[in-house]
């Protein structure tokens, strides 16, 4: 039985206003392979911020999930009410998703000591 990989992962609510929330799910290896675009490893430098954005639809393969598996380090992000938003921390061994492509978005700020993360782009949306 293949092993199943915890991944958290920020999407748009339910509500009218499609604020960003943290859920959970499951994936495995090979439902990763079947859906892959790209990857790319990448080396962020320690305390840069993103404000309030979205994870954006691709212009050739549609809605798409920007899957991040944090390898040295981590980075925060942001998600809930633009005014009240709610931290959330991922180190490393950690798998986070974003497909909130509407609404007002999540931010996001790297650790004090940097963030190395494997990036994956994957088809379509997670549930």
């Amino acid at each position: 039985m293949e092993e199943a990989i915890n991944v958290s992962l920020v999407r748009c609510g339910e509500n009218p206003l499609k604020r960003s929330e943290m859920a959970g799910t499951v994936l495995t290896a090979s439902l990763i392979e079947e859906k892959l675009i790209s990857v790319v490893e990448q080396k962020l430098v320690a305390d840069e911020a993103k404000g309030l954005h979205l994870a954006a639809t691709h212009p050739d393969h549609g809605q798409v999930t920007y899957l991040q598996e944090v390898t040295e380090g981590g980075f925060f992000v942001y998600v809930g009410e633009p005014d009240a938003l709610e931290e959330h921390w991922f180190g490393t061994g950690t798998w986070v998703a974003f497909n909130d492509d509407a609404g007002s978005g999540h931010a996001s700020k790297v650790g004090p000591e940097g963030c190395t993360r494997t990036f994956r782009m994957l088809r379509g949306h997670l549930s």
